[in-house]
């Protein structure tokens, strides 16, 4: 593993410990921030919608007109949301958030609910009957002890953060933190370097909801007209779509 492939994995690392779910945001984009404000010559804001956005421009004066190039990737990750005490002991309501796996939605799964000060509380997903509002795709969410939180809360897999052994990394949410990690190093990069170019570094909020984050930038014009952009994913492969085969 190469210097720079060390920075991105300790970068990975960094934001794998900032869990977030559609909509809760704030620990990842914090980390951003605080990695962004160490890059001299990077323009850093979080604009009216929870994107971070970075433009980093070292262009001479005499350059030919170029049109500037934008990296995205999307902060959050499937996860739930507490909008209801059922006034039931220790048992509340959440909603799914993204593309959630249909089997949490069916059977018991162990999970976190985090609170604004950075706890994780453990609970327990448990199915509910959804005969009348199948949609809102809710579940039950049983406290493991008795203990007050502010809502809405997020509710994110009791998983790993983050494990590396050898070349493989196993993390709760590499879609979209490993885009998000890629993007810092590749601008810490561009930085070191002193290279010539106009880029933007995007990182948005809400992306498994329905792009919400990415959708009302562009709605807002934060970037020039004529970017080229591109979105820095960590999906699994679509079947019927080959790696490397795009255009």
């Amino acid at each position: 593993m190469d210097q720079l492939e060390r920075r991105a994995v300790e970068i990975l690392e960094g934001l794998a410990a900032q869990p977030a779910a559609p909509f809760f945001e704030e620990r990842p984009a914090r980390f951003i921030l605080e990695t962004l404000a160490n890059l001299k010559g990077v323009e850093t804001r979080r604009d009216q919608f929870g994107n971070v956005i970075a433009h980093y421009r070292n262009l001479a004066s005499d350059a030919a007109p170029r049109p500037p190039i934008a990296f995205v990737a999307h902060m959050d990750h499937p996860g739930f949301e507490i909008f209801l005490d059922t006034e039931q002991k220790n048992i509340y309501t959440a909603r799914a958030l993204g593309g959630v796996p249909v089997a949490s939605l069916k059977k018991p799964v162990p999970v976190l609910v985090l609170t604004p000060d950075g706890e994780r509380l453990p609970a327990v997903l448990e199915p509910m009957d959804q005969s009348d509002s199948a949609d809102d795709r809710l579940v039950g969410v049983r406290m493991k002890s008795a203990v007050e939180f502010p809502m809405p809360a997020a509710v994110i897999f009791d998983l790993p953060d983050f494990n590396l052994d050898g070349d493989t990394i196993r993390m709760r949410a590499a879609d979209d933190l490993g885009g998000c990690a890629s993007i810092l190093a590749a601008l810490e990069r561009l930085v070191a370097d002193s290279v010539e170019t106009d880029f933007y570094a995007v990182f948005t909020r809400a992306e498994e909801g329905g792009l919400h984050g990415a959708r009302l930038m562009a709605e807002a014009g934060t970037l020039p007209r004529d970017t080229l952009v591109v979105s820095v994913e960590t999906s699994s492969i679509i079947p019927g779509i080959a790696q490397g085969e795009g255009p």
